[in-house]
């Protein structure tokens, strides 16, 4: 019985402080100085941006971001071959390594496809998924050793407001968006990155927190990485 009431009393005692041992852990974590690659379209370009979230949550981390407006996966956007991920992705990387002086990333975490989603792009979409994994492929494959050991996080696109569909450029783009949240998980899983579902991000309303239906503000910035920080604290 004695035996018994100290097993129960041991229990209690260990729900009770596992609360305060999380907040403890997740506070040495975020103290981590993290060498982190953001890969992204316009979403990321902003002085509130989901890169400059990432920054503000870690604040010891370094946070090397080479977002661009018009950015796609693997399509020429805009007449202008600098927007196209693939073709200038050994190019960023190694802009990347000389950045940190080859000191090793821990994450590279890529948010693309908006873009790939527009009208223009309607009838390519069965494109977009090989893209992303030769993306993924070059990555991986790079000869930076300060690049080709990072774990590597997915995001699929967040989705299109009805303030954006109703614009020519991105009429119907919502469906694309959302078909690449499945497809992408199964190239993250496959290439043995890690995935967050932007289009499910959780909270985040595009229709009260974009401007446009497309532009995150920071409030819907801030729900997109949280998702994020979670992969990364663990």
């Amino acid at each position: 019985m004695i035996n018994t009431v100290k097993v129960k009393l041991k229990i209690l005692l260990s729900c009770l402080l596992l609360p305060f041992v999380l907040i403890a852990q997740d506070g040495a974590s975020k103290k981590k100085a993290l060498n982190i690659l953001t890969l992204g379209d316009s979403n990321g370009t902003f002085p509130y941006s989901w890169p400059k979230q990432l920054q503000a949550a870690l604040p010891n981390a370094t946070v090397f971001n080479i977002s661009k407006s018009g950015r796609t996966i693997g399509f020429l956007n805009l007449g202008d071959s600098s927007l196209n991920s693939l073709f200038v992705i050994d190019e960023n990387l190694k802009k990347a390594a000389a950045f940190t002086k080859n000191r090793p990333f821990d994450y590279i975490v890529i948010d693309l496809g908006t873009n790939d989603g527009k009208a223009v792009f309607a009838d390519r979409q069965g494109e977009v998924p090989q893209n992303l994994e030769r993306l993924i492929q070059k990555i991986k494959s790079s000869s930076c050793p300060a690049i080709n050991n990072a774990k590597i996080i997915v995001i699929s696109p967040t989705p299109y407001g009805t303030k954006a569909e109703a614009t020519e450029k991105y009429k119907g783009g919502n469906k694309r968006v959302k078909k690449m949240s499945k497809t992408f998980k199964k190239i993250a899983k496959r290439n043995g990155c890690l995935f967050v579902n932007g289009f499910k991000t959780r909270g985040l309303n595009v229709e009260t927190m974009t401007a446009d239906g497309l532009h995150l503000d920071a409030e819907g910035s801030k729900l997109l990485i949280e998702p994020v920080l979670s992969l990364m604290m663990k």
